[in-house]
């Protein structure tokens, strides 16, 4: 797995003056409070949830970085600057971040790299501890801190610009909008196959299409569970490893009810056709020529009792790709936030768009 790198000090350099990334009305984002610019990259709010836990009430956030750069970029989100701010004054504190690396203090995680011209997602939660009888909110703003991480000679980093970037607008009448920015003719990342198809989620490298959802009935206690048939398709050049980050599934249905994979410090067995990362260790026997597809399934789960229970369903999972080593060591490469809107229980056959691609790579490689 790849560690965690100490920057030395000398690294450093002055100190960085933040920025903050605002939307404006001659820029890419046009005005869209779901959207924030700065000279580098442009983020927005493709996804905004709201359900409750135990714990408290939690939203999370899907936001979009888009590198507007002829260059690489790496991000890294800045550990402790999340917050979000609700109508009624509660501040929700970021609780859990996936996909993006995390900077803190002198050490930072450089896998949240964009391709010129590329857009990743990066999945935010954040957690509010309401005691009984307090007034929470239904409306909210969106503060988070990105800095950028530069490389240097012999596999060196230091950091970068950080920026200050506000969302805004968000709540129970105000759904975020559905994709990020449009990329210009200039740049060089790939046409998304999965645009304007349901069920889909392009991350780059592959495709992400949710071919089956089943939802069961398990009383007593009422106990419903959902289970995701996802199928992966290769649509680069290389061979690909994948992995599913170990209990990052999660389901909300249009009523708030949030459905998971196992409780803490219990072993995460609720996915079957492809291997688990932990922090410990990585499973890559799922790989993927070129060309090719697979499929996966999730479940996740709901305590439901007396309490109503939703019809349509969101899901979130973090796929990790990985890099075989000669040494037979495996490496994360980067993490990828999948997210899926508004699913209901059915199967369907898998995207024309994506069969074609996956033809003509086949195609490709067959000829002399």
């Amino acid at each position: 797995m790849q560690p965690r790198i100490a920057i030395p000090l000398l690294l450093l350099g002055p100190a960085l003056v933040a920025s903050t990334a605002r939307a404006q009305a001659d820029g890419d984002c046009a005005g869209d409070p779901a959207c924030a610019e700065v000279t580098t990259f442009t983020a927005t709010v493709t996804d905004f949830r709201e359900s409750q836990n135990p714990s408290g009430r939690l939203v999370a956030a899907t936001i979009r970085f888009h590198n507007r750069t002829d260059g690489p970029l790496t991000l890294g989100y800045v550990t402790g600057s999340g917050i979000v701010t609700d109508d009624q004054g509660n501040r929700y504190r970021a609780s859990s971040v996936r996909a993006i690396g995390q900077i803190g203090g002198n050490t930072f995680d450089p896998k949240f790299v964009l391709a010129p011209g590329e857009a990743s997602d990066a999945r935010f939660e954040f957690l509010w501890q309401a005691t009984q009888g307090q007034i929470f909110g239904t409306t909210y703003e969106v503060d988070l801190a990105v800095r950028e991480i530069e490389p240097l000679a012999r596999g060196q980093h230091r950091l970068g610009k950080e920026h200050a970037l506000r969302f805004t607008g968000f709540g129970q009448q105000s759904d975020a909008p559905e994709a990020g920015p449009v990329a210009s003719e200039a740049e060089q990342a790939p046409e998304d196959p999965c645009a304007g198809v349901e069920r889909c989620f392009f991350a780059g490298p592959f495709a992400a299409e949710i071919v089956r959802l089943n939802r069961s009935v398990v009383n007593p206690h009422n106990r419903i569970t959902l289970e995701f048939t996802i199928r992966f398709s290769n649509l680069g050049r290389e061979p690909l490893i994948l992995g599913y980050k170990s209990r990052s599934s999660i389901g909300v249905d249009d009523v708030g009810n949030r459905y998971v994979t196992t409780r803490a410090g219990v072993r995460d067995n609720t996915v079957r056709g492809i291997g688990v990362v932990t922090g410990q260790s990585a499973d890559a026997s799922f790989r993927l020529d070129p060309g090719k597809a697979r499929t996966a399934t999730f479940a996740v789960r709901f305590q439901a009792g007396r309490r109503q229970v939703g019809t349509r369903y969101a899901f979130d999972a973090t796929i990790v790709e990985l890099e075989l080593l000669p040494s037979n060591q495996v490496r994360t490469v980067r993490e990828h936030a999948l997210g899926y809107r508004d699913v209901t229980p059915g199967v369907w056959s898998a995207s024309s768009i994506v069969e074609g691609l996956l033809n003509s790579l086949i195609g490709d490689a067959k000829k002399p």
